[in-house]
């Protein structure tokens, strides 16, 4: 199960498991996630969940919400993401492990401080843990025809989309193109594809796909009018 390790000062404040369709984080003792630090606006932004796949969304904050060092308004989430907020560092994880204490109560000032980019980024640099990297082959998507925004996709995350809506890895162009195609899921053992609620097929070389695929190496792909080539690098 996914879940966020909110950090201060290199210190592990506490793990949160991403449970729910939706969580809030801020200064206010309503969230869901409460940061008790007047860098911290008091809704400062919302974690959603669409499929099996988290995506931030700034709430319109102050001092802003950041995602590896780029401010972002929406952006989806992937495994060893790290998210400055106020001072506070957040990184997004897979796996759920024991539960630290319980934060400190929350404030009851409701006046927010603007905290100096410099100082955010020093903050954000005193951690800088490195994410363990599998040794295994990297799945790649090359475009054949059909409306993409590019032509080849590297499949890194654990979770790839492919639809219309914002955050999709593959983001499709057509007029018509539903929201989400298609999901390819990459595991230990490989990289599988699977239907969504919105589409009517999947192929995989040419056969349509029941539920769920698996992916081989050279595979010809066709979801929503999109025709690719699935392949595995090194």
């Amino acid at each position: 199960m996914p879940k966020i390790i909110v950090k201060f000062n290199e210190a592990v404040i506490r793990d949160v498991p991403l449970n729910r369709e939706q969580l809030t984080i801020g200064r206010k003792p309503d969230n869901d996630v409460v940061i008790d630090n007047p860098a911290v606006s008091g809704h400062h932004a919302k974690l959603s969940r669409v499929q099996a796949v988290y995506f931030l969304e700034d709430l319109g904050s102050t001092n802003g919400t950041f995602v590896n060092e780029k401010k972002i308004d929406k952006r989806q989430l992937k495994n060893g993401d790290r998210v400055t907020i106020g001072k506070h560092l957040l990184i997004y994880e897979d796996e759920v492990k024991g539960m630290p204490p319980p934060p400190p109560p929350a404030s009851d000032s409701d006046k927010t401080v603007v905290l100096d980019t410099q100082r955010q980024r020093e903050l954000l640099g005193a951690d800088q843990t490195l994410q363990p990297k599998p040794k295994e082959r990297i799945g790649m998507l090359q475009v054949l025809s059909g409306g993409t925004d590019k032509k080849e996709y590297q499949l890194t995350g654990r979770i790839v989309l492919i639809g219309s809506q914002d955050g999709s890895t593959v983001r499709l162009t057509g007029w018509f193109a539903p929201k989400v195609a298609a999901m390819i899921s990459r595991r230990p053992d490989g990289y599988n594809i699977s239907l969504s609620e919105d589409s009517k097929k999947v192929l995989v070389n040419g056969v349509p796909i029941q539920g769920r695929a698996d992916l081989k190496d050279g595979d010809l792909l066709e979801v929503a009018g999109v025709k690719m080539s699935f392949l595995l690098k090194d």
